[in-house]
């Protein structure tokens, strides 16, 4: 009779904790719509400590961390040209001792007017002969080989900070015309940099691409794990090298003019889940 008591305990204390954890976890995510570029922070609450959570949005992965002992969190970026609509996102938790759950929400994405800038460059730096433009094909495709890809480490901790202080010059997702035709909107930003002024990481992460490009000229892509990625252009140094790991405010180079640019400045983007983001948006993403 005892052990009958003892075990109709434990079946009851478990049926109540499972109860408990499928009635108080909550899926939040933005009460607003979100513009396109943007970077959302979405947020699991009353998840037991131990917790596992794994999200699933556009056919990426999403990653969480845990924020204190009931909270998770994780970060979403919105591509620059996503379609406006309703996006579903599910998110699967499971926690030592109970049945796994799933919980869903919809984002809804809205355009973003970022604007158009025109430009009028020397002709040899828009149309491009056929060996200049293989070059180019391939450095591109050197790039889009790494945003898909998802480090199972997160290297990044805490806020994300400004790789130089300087002022913007170029905002992000301006649709671009150079010598009357459209190319593809500006997936980052441009800050001011004198020529060799330090450049500095963002967060800590591990250096995944280093090289100097056509476009781009001396550059440093480091990967500060789960799909995120910061990018730096137009560098006159670079003082890292590819497999090195690095702090945040860590020096990784210093600014310049090299590949198209019409002076010293700095490049700066953000890849999120494969997503081109506002890295302001980021910043403020982080900012709490």
């Amino acid at each position: 009779m005892r052990r009958l008591f003892l075990a109709v305990l434990v079946a009851s204390m478990f049926g109540l904790t499972a109860k408990t954890m499928a009635e108080t976890i909550e899926l939040i995510g933005p009460e607003q719509p979100v513009a396109q570029g943007e970077v959302v922070q979405i947020l699991l609450k009353g998840a037991m400590d131990g917790s596992k959570a794994i999200g699933f949005w556009r056919g990426q992965p999403l990653e969480f961390f845990k924020i204190d002992d009931n909270n998770y969190g994780s970060l979403m970026g919105i591509d620059l040209r996503l379609a406006p609509g309703m996006y579903p996102l599910k998110v699967e938790v499971s926690s030592p001792g109970n049945s796994p759950l799933t919980r869903r929400t919809t984002i809804k994405v809205v355009d973003k007017d970022y604007g158009v800038q025109r430009l009028t460059l020397p002709k040899k730096m828009v149309t491009l002969d056929p060996a200049t433009l293989e070059r180019v094909k391939k450095e591109g495709t050197k790039f889009s080989r790494l945003w898909y890809k998802q480090s199972p480490r997160r290297h990044w901790r805490g806020k994300f900070v400004r790789p130089v202080p300087g002022k913007l010059n170029t905002p992000f997702g301006l649709r671009r015309i150079l010598n009357n035709e459209p190319r593809s909107p500006h997936s980052g930003v441009d800050l001011r940099a004198a020529e060799g002024e330090p450049i500095r990481a963002v967060n800590h992460g591990k250096v995944v691409l280093v090289g100097e490009f056509y476009f781009h000229g001396k550059a440093v892509v480091i990967d500060h794990g789960w799909g995120l990625y910061s990018i730096y252009f137009h560098l006159s140094q670079l003082d890292v090298s590819e497999g090195d790991f690095v702090e945040k405010n860590a020096v990784i180079g210093l600014a310049g003019s090299t590949g198209r640019a019409t002076g010293p400045h700095l490049h700066w983007g953000i890849r999120l889940g494969g997503a081109r983001v506002d890295p302001f948006a980021l910043l403020r993403a982080t900012s709490g």
